[in-house]
């Protein structure tokens, strides 16, 4: 549909929709999926993430642009969209990006959840989804030369499968050898990417959240 669109931020822009409106009609409803900048009570900013979901229950400053800033507790996950990833420098940008989001902190680990509840209470999934690019080997053994800190939980290709952190997260840990597991073809990585976004939207989720030391 976007590729009759020529001009790159058009396209892109038009990408960014199409998964937004596709999220949102298929993910739990405890959830708000929109664009911006999560920011922490210590004035730290991530860069722009393409989309954020973000609990119905925190509050968000939003901004005629749509880009709305998010407070750190209220994020649930993130995700670089992206057309196409043929180059390593793509995969250094996204860690960058990812780093910004997990250097982040929040102002309690408190709160309550019903639900399921193996997964980390305050931790951000983050996800990359592109439309095509490199063999899913390949992307790994990118992923995998990076720091840790940079590195995505899970990573979406609509044309050829999923990959996903092989830290026991999502599956138990298969041996130490790769520190990504693949899914496909496309149609199962993009069946099972939507299980794990349904398994750590769909819970019902209070987050303590310090108020005073976002302004004091």
């Amino acid at each position: 549909m976007t590729r009759v669109l020529g001009h790159a931020a058009t396209a892109g822009a038009a990408r960014e929709s199409l998964i937004q409106n596709f999220l949102t009609e298929h993910l739990p409803e405890m959830t708000t999926v929109v664009s911006g900048v999560i920011v922490d009570a210590k004035g730290h900013r991530s860069k722009q993430q393409d989309i954020v979901l973000m609990l119905k229950s925190m509050p968000r400053l939003r901004f005629a642009s749509g880009h709305d800033l998010i407070f750190q507790e209220g994020a649930v996950a993130t995700f670089e969209i992206k057309t196409a990833i043929n180059g390593k420098a793509w995969i250094k940008s996204i860690g960058e990006n990812i780093r910004s989001v997990r250097e982040l902190s929040a102002t309690s680990l408190a709160g309550s959840r019903l639900g399921d509840l193996s997964w980390p209470h305050a931790r951000i999934l983050t996800a990359v989804l592109t439309y095509d690019g490199a063999q899913l080997s390949t992307i790994a053994e990118w992923l995998e030369a990076i720091p840790e800190l940079d590195m995505p939980d899970l990573y979406l290709d609509l044309s050829k499968g999923m990959l996903f952190k092989n830290d026991g997260s999502f599956d138990p840990v298969d041996g130490f050898d790769h520190r990504y597991l693949t899914v496909q073809p496309a149609s199962l990585g993009l069946a099972r990417f939507l299980t794990i976004l349904a398994r750590i939207t769909g819970s019902v989720q209070n987050r303590e959240v310090k108020w005073n030391e976002y302004i004091g």
